[in-house]
C-alpha cells in the first residue's frame, strides 16, 4: 500500500489539520512525535487497516496544519487541537496512540477525555523537562534554534538524526530516517520542541480509564527504558513491554514488532470488550 493521501479537515477558528487515514473500522488515531509527520506511519496504514480506521494526524505547523498561534505553546494547547480534531472527525470513542512527545499530548488526552478512549498507547514516552530550573529549560531551548539558524534542518538531520537510531540499525533504516527528517518545517518543529522541553509527563499522568500499552526501545537513548519504566509505574495496569535493539525511530527500526504488538493490543481489547458484553 502507498501510503494514504493527505486530507485536511476543518477544526474551527479558521484552523485546519492535515491527516492521512486507511481503512475502516474502529479509529486508531496516531500522534506523531517531534521529527515526525502523518507520513511517518506506512507500516500502520498497510498492516492495521484490514481492522481498524488508522488517521495519523499533522501536528500544527506540520504537514499542512496550521501553525498554533502563541509563540509558546504548552502541551494542554496541543490537546486541545487534538481535541478538536477527533471531534471534526466525528470520533466519539477511538483508540490514541502517541509516539515521543505524542505520547505527552495523548497522557493529556487521556487525563481530560478518558471517557472517550478505547485504549491508550504511548510509544517510546517522554517525559519532558518540565522539572528542570527554568534557566536550564530555556537554554535548551536556544541551543536547539541556534542549532536550526547556524546548520540548518538537513544537516541537522544528517548529523542528529542516526545517533537516535539503535548502534546495530539497519544502514537502510539509518538512510531512511535521515531522509525523512530532512523534511522538518522549522517553524511547526520549533514550537514542538519549546512545548516538549517545558513539559513534566508526570503533570498528565493518572489511573488508567482504558487498556494501556507503553512500550521502550532497549537501545533508547532519547526515551530510556528506565524513563520509561518511572511513566509506566504511574500507570498502574499498563501493559509494559521492551523491543530489543531499537532507539528511537520505532516507525523505521524493525517496524514490523512494533505493528505487531499494536494488532496484538488493539484485538485483545476489543475482543475483551465484546466478551464483556
Amino acid at each position: 500500500m502507498a501510503t494514504p493521501d493527505l486530507k485536511k479537515i476543518e477544526i474551527g477558528g479558521g484552523r485546519v489539520v492535515s491527516y492521512r487515514e486507511a481503512g475502516e473500522g474502529t479509529p486508531l488515531v496516531i500522534l506523531h512525535g517531534l521529527g515526525g509527520r502523518s507520513e511517518s506511519w506506512a507500516p500502520q496504514y498497510e498492516d492495521l487497516s484490514n481492522r481498524w480506521r488508522v488517521i495519523g494526524w499533522d501536528a500544527p505547523g506540520y504537514g499542512e496544519s496550521s501553525e498554533m498561534p502563541a509563540d509558546d505553546p504548552d502541551i494542554a494547547a496541543y490537546m486541545g487541537v487534538a481535541k478538536d480534531f477527533t471531534d471534526a472527525l466525528g470520533l466519539e470513542e477511538f483508540h490514541l496512540m502517541g509516539h515521543s512527545v505524542g505520547t505527552c499530548i495523548a497522557a493529556a488526552f487521556h487525563k481530560n477525555y478518558g471517557d472517550q478512549l478505547l485504549s491508550l498507547t504511548l510509544a517510546e514516552a517522554v517525559i519532558g523537562n518540565g522539572a528542570d530550573p527554568k534557566d536550564k529549560q530555556e537554554a535548551a531551548i536556544a541551543a536547539r534554534i541556534r542549532d536550526l539558524k547556524e546548520v540548518g534542518p538537513e544537516k541537522m538531520a544528517e548529523t542528529r538524526t542516526p545517533k537516535s537510531l539503535s548502534p546495530n540499525a539497519d544502514p537502510a533504516a539509518v538512510a531512511a530516517a535521515v531522509e525523512f527528517a530532512k523534511g522538518m518545517q522549522v517553524p511547526g518543529y520549533t514550537k514542538l520542541f519549546k512545548a516538549l522541553v517545558r513539559c513534566n509527563i508526570f503533570d498528565f499522568t493518572c489511573p488508567l480509564e482504558c487498556p494501556g500499552l507503553i512500550v521502550a526501545g532497549s537501545d533508547d537513548s532519547s526515551a530510556p527504558r528506565e524513563q520509561v519504566a518511572e511513566i509506566a509505574a504511574a500507570y498502574p495496569d499498563i501493559d509494559h513491554r521492551i523491543i530489543d535493539g531499537i532507539g528511537h525511530q520505532i516507525a523505521f527500526e524493525k517496524p514490523e514488532i512494533f505493528v505487531g504488538m499494536l494488532r496484538e493490543f488493539l484485538s485483545g481489547v476489543e475482543d475483551a470488550a465484546r466478551a464483556a458484553e
